[in-house]
């Protein structure tokens, strides 16, 4: 073997040796590399939890107030009255009594108002509302119904979708304006209800 490399591997053995004592003199209780102590982590503390704000949701119609008692939808080209009919007459009206109060109707000048359709009643649910609108004011039973809408207002409208039974005619599909609900009334019917009345218009 030659000299160097026998030299070499002699100073590599007492390097070794010296790295070894060294080690024993900074960790003289420790045995192996594992065993190293390390500084201590401070103990994790979560932050403190923040409710976050209630969302804010914007409505999407876009009602016009004509100063004349009636309101115009922008996008669809209708007329509503501020006024429905139980607001106007401080009681409900039932699906006969609505129709006769429609044909009678003169509002902001205009005499040709009908009953709506029930699409056309759930174009102005509005969701992002909860007013106390409705001729009690019942706080329980918030009517999703924008506020250029007179208040007084019926919790449920007739509307213009009919069907019949098998020996007459019967009933009319309302929209309850607390919850958006959708059902067939029998015609005698008029405890809360009434109508809101709706022309049609080009669109401005």
């Amino acid at each position: 073997m030659p000299d160097f490399i026998f030299s070499l591997r002699i100073f590599e053995q007492k390097w070794l040796l010296a790295l070894g004592l060294a080690l024993m003199v900074v960790f003289p209780n420790s045995t192996s590399a594992d065993e190293i102590p390390c500084c201590p982590q401070p103990i994790y503390e979560a932050p403190e939890h923040v409710t976050p704000p209630p969302e804010i949701r914007e409505s999407k119609l876009r009602l016009q107030d004509n100063g004349d008692g009636t309101l115009t939808d922008l996008d669809s080209g209708r007329m509503w009255t501020q006024k429905d009919s139980y607001a106007d007459l401080n009681e409900c009206l039932n699906y006969t009594d609505s129709r006769k109060y429609v044909e009678n109707l003169n509002t902001g000048g205009h005499t040709d108002w009908r009953i709506p359709t029930i699409s056309e009643l759930a174009s102005i649910y509005d969701e992002t509302q909860e007013n106390m609108k409705a001729w009690d004011q019942d706080p329980e039973y918030p009517l999703a119904l924008d506020p250029k809408f007179t208040d007084g207002a019926a919790y449920w409208y007739w509307s213009s979708d009919t069907g019949t039974s098998p020996l007459t005619e019967c009933c009319s599909k309302t929209l309850y304006f607390v919850n958006g609900l959708i059902k067939y009334r029998r015609f005698e019917l008029c405890n809360n209800g009434g109508v809101r009345a709706i022309r049609s218009i080009s669109k401005p």
